[in-house]
């Protein structure tokens, strides 16, 4: 039987032990801590009635049984990623068959990473555990791309070719867990920018503003498409939906869920709407884009019981990846955005009112991010559009009042000079500034009219 090449991710919350196990030739998985949980015992039932939930999740580490079809067997070639720390990765040869011993990692933890499979860590000569570095001139691009892979386990066969140069490389003492030299500096210095880059959102965004950049940006990534938005109160599982055509003109439908959180990923709500997308708005696919720095398991396993459930992809998009794709598109998309701003003026449709949550009214709000205010005029600004029809437009932004009755707010007075600039090849521009105050709160309506050539 050919030799099988796998990647297998472990928990990267206890690399420790994964490795001190690893010495002693033991590849431990997780979602293992009772007797129940043993795959031998489980297949069994697999073939005689339906799995519950937790079983379910538990059977998905199947392929470390030897039993199966698809299973790991002797000789097979295991790549583990980000171990011993995040970057590289570990290679080992199934040695022996599975078995099931849960183990109790630390002291007032219950037991787990009971799932087993017998390994011999691949080895430099002085018998130390060879270790791969992800951006060592060794290492084939192919094997780089394929970690970008969400799933807990999956097969590379196709690429053991590239494997077995690692193998043996590490076996005959080369160097393999050294960066490119000038890869190590370039990867230095966009860290450094895509560090820079989250403290500017994390300082600009928060809340529902964050949807507003997410928005932007599936814009400039589906230039042909479109992007609602849906976030808020009547959202029916979607903050935002793509509409976008395949080359045949078929139009398929992505729903978007934005998450503002920190850490490891772990919460599921971002899920359970998108299966609430699928079924109301009919969605092809959906995409979760967080600000956390991680997956985890469970995470990640209910992700894809959801994908098998549902029929369609979903896709995560982390905060690594979410600033890499900032950097990527909408710095490209700065220069022109008041362009972007008259087309979609130009492409709007006539309406009898001012309305708010459009692809106009987006624009302009994300643009007004950068205008100094403060948290409350922040948490309080407004963005209404109106097409009058015959090139006419209204663009009204409402501003919490904070300056003293008499004077004219600082902020207020920034945006008034944006919207002067908005637009310049207008004619019969007009801005006028109103107040209104009610209910203890006084707001600043800015109104820009201008006609623009049809």
């Amino acid at each position: 039987m050919a030799r099988r090449y796998l990647v297998i991710r472990t928990d990267r919350t206890r690399r420790d032990f994964i490795l001190r196990e690893l010495e002693q030739g033991r590849l431990r998985q997780g979602w293992g801590w009772k007797r129940d949980h043993d795959l031998r015992l489980l297949a069994p039932q697999v073939r005689s009635r339906k799995l519950s939930d937790e079983e379910a999740r538990v059977w998905r580490n199947r392929r470390l049984l030897d039993t199966e079809p698809d299973g790991l067997k002797k000789g097979d070639v295991i790549v583990i990623p980000n171990l011993p720390e995040q970057g590289r990765w570990v290679l080992a040869r199934v040695t022996g068959g599975y078995d099931f011993s849960p183990v109790r990692v630390q002291e007032g933890a219950g037991p787990d990473y009971g799932h087993i499979v017998t390994v011999s860590p691949i080895r430099e000569p002085s018998g130390k555990i060879g270790v791969v570095e992800a951006d060592n001139e060794r290492v084939d691009a192919r094997l780089r791309a394929t970690m970008r892979n969400p799933s807990r386990m999956w097969a590379i066969d196709a690429l053991g070719s590239a494997v077995e140069a690692l193998i043996d490389a590490i076996e005959a003492g080369k160097d393999t867990h050294t960066p490119e030299p000038e890869v190590q500096k370039a990867e230095g210095f966009f860290e450094a920018m895509r560090q820079a880059a989250w403290q500017h959102i994390k300082q600009k965004y928060e809340g529902a503003e964050f949807e507003h950049l997410v928005r932007r940006l599936l814009e400039c990534i589906y230039k042909d498409g479109r992007v609602e938005h849906w976030g808020g109160a009547g959202e029916k599982g979607a903050d935002l939906i793509v509409f976008t055509r395949d080359p045949l003109g078929i139009e398929y439908k992505i729903a978007v869920q934005v998450k503002l959180h920190q850490g490891t990923e772990d919460d599921t709500t971002a899920l359970s709407q998108i299966k609430q997308a699928r079924e109301y708005h009919k969605v092809d696919a959906g995409v979760v884009v967080t600000t956390a720095e991680q997956m985890s398991e469970a995470f990640q396993a209910r992700r894809e019981a959801l994908e098998e459930e549902l029929g369609i992809d979903i896709r995560l998009v982390d905060r690594d990846e979410f600033v890499e794709l900032v950097m990527a598109h909408l710095g490209k998309a700065k220069a022109n955005v008041r362009d972007d701003v008259v087309d979609l003026l130009q492409r709007s449709t006539v309406t009898s009112e001012l309305l708010e949550s459009t692809p106009i009214t987006d624009r302009v709000y994300e643009e007004l991010q950068q205008i100094p205010m403060s948290k409350v005029q922040r948490a309080g600004l407004r963005v209404l559009h109106q097409n009058r029809g015959g090139g006419v437009h209204l663009i009204r932004v409402e501003l919490p009042r904070e300056a003293a009755e008499g004077t004219a707010d600082q902020a207020a007075r920034d945006i008034a000079a944006y919207l002067e600039r908005l637009a310049p090849q207008a004619r019969g521009r007009q801005t006028e500034a109103s107040y209104n105050a009610g209910s203890g709160t006084s707001t600043t309506h800015l109104d820009l009219t201008l006609e623009l050539a049809r």
